[in-house]
């Protein structure tokens, strides 16, 4: 009987310890604009399991997470432990998309989650009238290699909504020019088959393709929160003029469809001086002055001005007489920002020293572009500039060693004039210290001790203002949570984290319950430490997880500043 006693705890001990690892999602069919929840639970594992999330990043985008939580459960008598890891993601693409199998290491071996299948339906457009969406639009849907795709991204809403995050696209295969960003929406009123709307230009775009094929444009992320009505029983207040009394935020996901641009060769060979220019242009050229002597420099300038993809070709080869020296260029570009297509005008400027007299024609030059609107190439000329240099008289030295910009300066520094006025003679014996002397050895020592007095003042000031907002840390944080209206776990996670920053001095940017574990212990006893990350913890759950019920079990709000009075009273 006692053997079957033993016998029976060691097999009730095996299958305790017995880990089971599963993966779940809130929901498998979902619109490419929504959220999944995705959560690992881990059962009987005695450390916390460490998940290599990356293989999910192909077809998802990481919002937040992870978030964790622990339950211990007893049901007749046995103890159930359980672990879970929590992400928010979303659909990168549309269709039937898999989330992988991944590994999980627990006390230090490798398990696997089952796979899950999801499938991503195509985001609402503006034709099925729903409260959000984002429109993405081009100005055209095949260019040109080098030829401008304007694209506009708006913003469509019924209701009132505050813009929290954009993440503007990144698409490869395209030289981008940004033409209007926001974080300030300025909403206008718009109707849709007779529903009304409000809209915002979100972002707008200039692309120029760099290669021949299709090219997908990356979708655009927007983080909104939305005001909708709260839900509440039938009552005195239901009359639709109280309806904005009763309303709260919502957190909202959203994503712009992916563009697709078809990018086509030109229809005929491009001529052999053609550098990449696309658009309608213009060449002109001019000197700074007709009439210079030999080894005196002029400015040759080149204006390539008009609309297309302007600063990103290089002009053609340009040969200049032999007899004048020619610096490499330098450029400037000014853009009219006041228009969506690229338009402007790069100067190119070229100094230039002649060393040989005489008259010379200094071009006509050329340059082809290709047009797209008349979808062929063009060839485009300056005017021949005549100019003349004539001998220098005041030169002297040979003109053909002068090999460099360096000499070419130097020339005029070559002779000067013995110096004519008087020198200020001192007597011999004289023992006197100028007011010169002195001045400049006073000046000096109050150079050295400068630092030193700045440092030592700046030190004083700053630990004044570090001992004030010691001082007040707990009466603001206290202030912050009870003024707290919207968003209040977020706000009261902000006032806990300046608190305890404050406080304990920390160097960090985020409430990170293992950092503050690890900084504070041995600082304040282990009961209120404890206590301090179980807050963490469920402040984590309200951001993140199902808020209205974890309000109903417990006064967050009171909670928080108990355990802030807690703290004060142990560090005194």
């Amino acid at each position: 009987m006692k053997a079957f006693k033993i016998l029976s705890i060691l097999i009730f001990n095996v299958s305790f310890s017995q880990i089971a690892v599963n993966a779940s999602v809130d929901a498998s069919n979902i619109s490419k604009n929504e959220t999944i929840n995705f959560k690992i639970n881990v059962v009987n594992a005695k450390g916390t399991p460490r998940v290599e999330i990356s293989p999910i990043l192909e077809d998802f985008k990481l919002i937040s997470g992870p978030a964790q939580q622990t339950n211990i459960q007893w049901i007749n008598g046995a103890m159930t432990s359980s672990r879970s890891l929590s992400w928010t993601i979303l659909a990168k693409k549309i269709g039937k998309i898999n989330i992988p199998s991944l590994s999980v290491i627990i006390d230090g071996k490798k398990y696997s989650t089952n796979p899950i299948g999801i499938n991503v339906k195509k985001s609402p457009t503006k034709n099925n009238l729903t409260n959000l969406f984002i429109e993405v639009k081009p100005n055209k849907n095949t260019a040109y290699v080098g030829e401008q795709v304007t694209v506009t991204y708006k913003l469509y809403a019924k209701n009132n909504l505050s813009i929290e995050n954009i993440e503007y696209p990144k698409n490869e295969g395209f030289w981008s020019e940004d033409l209007q960003t926001t974080q300030n929406a300025k909403f206008r009123n718009t109707q849709i088959n007779g529903v009304n709307y409000r809209v915002a230009t979100l972002y707008k775009v200039a692309l120029f393709p760099t290669k021949i094929g299709e090219s997908t444009l990356n979708p655009m992320t927007v983080i909104c929160n939305v005001e909708i009505p709260s839900k509440r029983g039938r009552g005195v207040f239901d009359d639709p003029f109280f309806n904005s009394m009763f309303t709260e935020t919502q957190r909202q996901f959203l994503q712009s469809e992916s563009l697709t641009i078809d990018v086509i060769p030109f229809p005929k060979e491009a001529p052999v001086d053609f550098t990449g220019a696309v658009g309608e242009f213009s060449f002109s050229a001019a000197v700074d002055t007709p009439k210079v002597r030999i080894n005196e420099a002029f400015t040759f300038y080149i204006r390539v001005a008009g609309s297309g993809n302007l600063n990103q070709f290089n002009l053609p080869k340009i040969d200049f007489p032999t007899s004048m020296e020619v610096f490499p260029p330098s450029s400037s570009f000014k853009r009219d920002k006041f228009r969506d297509d690229i338009f402007g005008e790069e100067i190119y400027e070229y100094v230039i020293v002649p060393r040989v007299e005489g008259n010379y024609q200094i071009g006509p030059f050329s340059m082809s572009y290709f047009d797209p609107n008349k979808k062929e190439f063009l060839t485009i000329k300056t005017k021949a500039l005549n100019q003349n240099v004539s001998p220098n008289n005041g030169f002297v030295g040979n003109p053909s060693r002068l090999t460099n910009r360096e000499e070419v300066s130097i020339l005029s520094n070559d002779i000067r004039h013995i110096r004519e006025r008087r020198f200020n003679w001192i007597r011999q014996n004289d023992y006197r210290i100028p007011f010169w002397a002195w001045s400049t050895y006073l000046l000096s020592a109050n150079i050295f001790l400068f630092p030193f007095i700045f440092r030592f003042t700046r030190s004083k000031n700053v630990a004044f203002q570090n001992n004030k907002e010691l001082k007040n840390a707990s009466k603001n944080a206290k202030k912050s949570i009870l003024k707290s209206k919207d968003n209040h776990f977020k706000n009261y996670s902000h006032a806990l984290f300046n608190y305890l920053k404050i406080k304990f001095s920390l160097n960090t940017d985020l409430l990170d319950k293992s950092y503050i574990g690890k900084e504070l212990k041995g600082i304040v006893s282990d009961e209120l430490l404890k206590e301090i990350i179980n807050i963490i913890d469920i402040l984590d759950f309200g951001n993140f997880g199902n808020s209205k019920q974890n309000n109903e079990n417990i006064d967050i709000k009171t909670k928080i500043i108990n355990l802030i009075e807690k703290i004060e009273n142990s560090t005194k």
